[in-house]
């Protein structure tokens, strides 16, 4: 019997078989996974310092004066939001960033807006993160210059708002660093002078 016949054939198949399997393994290697590996979390950007000149409205803001024992005005440029709501949290995203170089910083580094409401009666209600509280330098003056940059902000920018309540994490808070009770919203105090 003569197997020269056979083994053409077979060697073909053979190697069309090879071929076939080297294309499923290939595919199987550079297809997507089912699982994908995790990707690190994207970090939110900073917003852009508000230029000068920039459009928008002047808006005044209240950092605490180089001795720190008074309010003091510094005048920005604020773009203007869709609702007050919104861009009443864009004036406290500046008051957070701090002043120029003439005045001190009121509200402790790290804390943030999460959330701001106004109601129909003239009160606005500005959720911080918790380190409104946990980095606070404490003292009843410093806690009196953090809660009337708020307030004195906030009130002298929009008519409808006629006093703030503040709030931590969603919640109400008994006081900023154990000194003044914040249970209740404050109106501005405009000629403020700190009791040291």
């Amino acid at each position: 019997m003569d197997f020269r016949g056979w083994l053409r054939p077979a060697a073909l198949g053979a190697g069309g078989l090879a071929l076939v399997g080297l294309g499923l393994l290939l595919g199987r290697l550079t297809a997507p996974s089912s699982t994908a590996p995790a990707l690190p979390p994207l970090a939110v950007p900073a917003p852009a310092p508000l230029s000068p000149g920039g459009t928008g409205r002047t808006v005044r803001l209240f950092f605490a004066d180089p001795e720190t024992t008074a309010l003091r005005e510094e005048s920005r440029q604020l773009p203007q939001g869709v609702t007050p709501a919104e861009e009443a949290k864009r004036l406290l995203d500046e008051l957070i960033r701090g002043p120029g170089e003439a005045l001190a910083p009121t509200i402790p580094e790290g804390a943030r807006v999460r959330q701001l409401y106004i109601d129909g009666e003239g009160t606005a209600y500005v959720d911080f993160t918790r380190e409104l509280q946990t980095n606070h330098a404490g003292g009843t003056a410093g806690e009196i210059l953090t809660i009337y940059s708020i307030v004195d902000t906030l009130a002298s920018n929009f008519e409808q708002i006629k006093r703030v309540q503040l709030l931590v994490e969603g919640a109400q808070i008994t006081t900023l660093a154990g000194h003044i009770d914040v249970r209740h919203p404050f109106t501005p105090r405009y000629t403020f002078e700190s009791t040291r």
